[in-house]
């Protein structure tokens, strides 16, 4: 079953969809005319065929109406319950915190390279040119920095935001589940990830499959 996947947001709904109940025309056998009696056995093979057909049709759509019957479904945007989940706030709170103690030591950072890079173009005329390799170095190395320290950050919010994310997804996974089995749906999928949410255990077909395979 796959998870609820996070989003930045989640109204509720559920909908189901019913089989169609297409029934087939009857065939009723016309009476041959008295004054017509000439071709009786080709009449009575045209109505036979046709009672045939009619016949084929009836079992195929008792077939797929047998198929489909009590079977229900349901739909759920996962990204709108999300959003209106109380939880969901403070968690983003708590990271908007976070990200902000990570730009506040990357901007110290910033602020040393912006003033080494000036300092450099100040007195870079008057440098010797060891000297002047030797600040042009130091530049480079703080500018990897400042990239390593950036994608380092993208890292630690996305971590971040996952650790205070995933109680609200588990909490919700567990509600959507709870109405399954409550209301007796056989499937609910999630009309945000296009992901089953919920289904039946008794659709499971894995042990079978692993059967077929020789598979324990």
């Amino acid at each position: 079953m796959k998870k609820l996947i996070l989003f930045a947001a989640f109204p509720f709904a559920l909908g189901l969809f019913s089989a169609c109940d297409n029934k087939p025309k009857t065939v009723e056998k016309t009476p041959a005319k008295t004054e017509e009696p000439e071709k009786p056995t080709e009449i009575a093979a045209d109505t036979a065929a046709a009672v045939t057909d009619t016949t084929v049709i009836t079992s195929e759509t008792t077939t797929a109406t047998e198929a489909t019957s009590g079977q229900k479904f349901g739909y759920i945007n996962s990204a709108d319950l999300i959003e209106i989940m109380p939880e969901t706030k403070r968690a983003e709170a708590s990271l908007k915190a976070y990200v902000k103690t990570l730009e506040k030591d990357l901007g110290g950072m910033q602020a040393d390279y912006q003033r080494k890079v000036t300092e450099f173009q100040t007195q870079e005329k008057s440098m010797a040119d060891v000297v002047k390799q030797t600040k042009i170095q130091a530049i480079q190395e703080l500018e990897m920095q400042m990239q390593e320290s950036q994608m380092a950050g993208q890292q630690k919010v996305a971590d971040k935001r996952a650790e205070l994310f995933k109680p609200i997804l588990d909490k919700a996974e567990k509600a959507v589940k709870a109405v399954g089995k409550e209301n007796g749906y056989d499937y609910i999928f999630d009309t945000n990830s296009g992901a089953f949410i919920y289904s039946k255990e008794s659709h499971d077909v894995t042990p079978l499959v692993k059967k077929k395979l020789g598979l324990k």
